[in-house]
């Protein structure tokens, strides 16, 4: 007889099946993704930029933007959650076309500075990063994804999935357009924990 031919060990009375419990887990355990202990630390930052406008008989489009830029030579941004939307002030939602684009790099026209919120209300540490937003779009960069969007919001969660290393930029882009006239706004946040 080979190795390993008899898995179960069937001796015993009405036959039971005896095996080894493998689970190294010895008391109950809470699991929290690491954005929970980088929130403790204060550690956890959120910036948001919105845009709108009344747009004309012949509609228009909005947009706006937010670039994050890491200049620290030695601190990494984890992105949690991107999160958005697009408000339509109309009954023909049929008119309305919007996107979203998470982009690697990538510059703006005429930025004006965001101050990055810490999310933890009792912490008064401040976030390295460089956040500019903008009505217009990122031009240039790697798109790393692009999306349709319809109105409303959207949340998208990465829990630390995208990095933002030291010496480099993630810039969002949300954008919609009318073909009637209407009023329309679109939003873009993000959430990031640095370490």
């Amino acid at each position: 007889m080979g190795t390993n031919e008899h898995i179960f060990n069937d001796s015993g009375a009405n036959n039971t099946i005896f095996s080894q419990v493998t689970n190294s887990i010895t008391s109950p355990t809470a699991v929290a993704p690491p954005s929970y202990s980088a929130s403790l630390a204060g550690n956890v930052y959120s910036a948001f930029t919105t845009n709108s406008a009344s747009l004309g008989l012949l509609g228009g489009s909005v947009v706006t933007s937010l670039r994050l830029n890491n200049p620290s030579p030695t601190t990494s941004a984890y992105i949690i959650r991107v999160a958005g939307g697009v408000g339509v002030g109309l009954s023909l939602l049929s008119s309305l076309s919007a996107s979203y684009s998470i982009i690697n790099g990538g510059s703006q026209s005429s930025p004006s500075g965001v101050t990055p919120r810490n999310n933890n209300l009792g912490s008064s540490n401040t976030s390295v990063m460089s956040v500019l937003s903008s009505t217009s779009a990122i031009s240039g960069g790697t798109a790393i994804s692009t999306m349709p969007v319809v109105g409303g919001p959207f949340i998208i969660d990465f829990d630390g999935a995208i990095i933002v290393p030291p010496s480099t930029t993630l810039s969002l882009s949300m954008s919609a357009s009318l073909s009637v006239a209407g009023v329309l706004s679109v939003q873009t946040s993000v959430f990031w924990w640095e370490a």
